[in-house]
């Protein structure tokens, strides 16, 4: 019998799901180009809440319409607060907070850092983990990546670079970590587990955006406002969506190798359409990162044999 999350038969990944997970990078990816339209004119927390709170009306929905339902109150909902709170409130907020102060395609590439943060995290929480020498010399490699993308660039401006790296790299750890507790709730479906995070983390957002950036008053342009709803639509919901796709179609393991592609579209992004010009550290910088998330991951599994997380 194939394991859950994998299509029967399927040992090879075909043109069509390459392109899906390429497609799934892109739209992941390009959240920080449209993060980055926004900043200008509307706060890290509206920006994080309107993300949010697009993404969890279209998501939910989805889930619906196939059937699935959000858990009865109870200890089900005290994981999805956690997941929410760490793969959507924190990083949302932060990644939003950090583009004030970084390039777009920075951001991106400081992103791709997930995987060096779930090795070193996961045998804290997962057992069976063990941070192996093949991990521990990818770790170290991913954050000299970062170390190089830092360098010159805090130079630069040393407090505004230095904080907005600092964000963006948090969101990640942040989203590392949620990943690793979604993990260990193996009995809710993806689809459940990603809706749950998102209605949850709307409100909390809402009322930290009503509180701090007293959003009535802010009088944003057009395309901004065009921006937030790309960030919630496109960079968001429908990735999500996309993503349970290729993990029914391919698995969870080769799913995620949309992971290393991200960065790729988020610089693609900004030097093509923001004239941001990542210095050959912030390219080599991507390089080591890469490597580094390559070592951690480890050889790509089979689709037989992956486990749906």
């Amino acid at each position: 019998m194939p394991a859950r999350g994998c299509r029967k038969g399927v040992d090879t990944v075909t043109v069509r799901q390459w392109f899906l997970v390429l497609l799934t990078a892109a739209l992941f990816g390009s959240s920080f180009f449209f993060i980055k339209l926004a900043t200008p004119a509307v706060p890290p927390l509206t920006i994080a809440a309107a993300r949010a709170g697009i993404a969890a009306l279209i998501v939910a929905i989805a889930a619906m319409a196939t059937g699935m339902r959000l858990p009865r109150f109870g200890r089900d909902w005290l994981i999805l607060m956690t997941v929410g709170l760490l793969t959507a409130i924190i990083p949302y907020a932060a990644i939003a907070a950090g583009q004030r102060y970084i390039d777009s395609a920075l951001g991106g590439i400081l992103f791709a850092t997930i995987p060096l943060f779930t090795v070193l995290l996961a045998p804290l929480f997962l057992p069976g983990e063990r941070l192996t020498a093949r991990r521990m010399a990818g770790a170290l490699i991913g954050l000299a990546g970062v170390s190089a993308v830092i360098g010159p660039q805090v130079l630069a401006d040393m407090q505004a670079q230095l904080l907005g790296t600092l964000m963006t790299v948090a969101a990640a750890a942040s989203y590392a970590l949620g990943a690793i507790v979604s993990r260990r709730s193996g009995h809710m479906a993806p689809m459940v587990l990603a809706a749950g995070q998102l209605v949850t983390a709307t409100p909390v957002l809402v009322l930290l955006s009503l509180y701090f950036d007293v959003p009535w008053r802010l009088q944003p342009s057009l395309s901004a406002l065009a921006a937030l709803g790309a960030a919630g639509l496109i960079a968001t919901a429908l990735p999500v969506l996309l993503f349970f796709v290729l993990i029914r179609d391919i698995g969870a393991t080769r799913a995620s190798l949309l992971t290393f592609f991200m960065p790729v579209f988020a610089v693609l992004l900004g030097t093509v359409f923001l004239g941001e010009r990542p210095g050959l550290f912030a390219l080599a910088g991507l390089g080591l990162i890469f490597a580094g998330a390559f070592l951690v991951s480890g050889p790509v599994a089979a689709p037989a044999a992956d486990a749906r997380s």
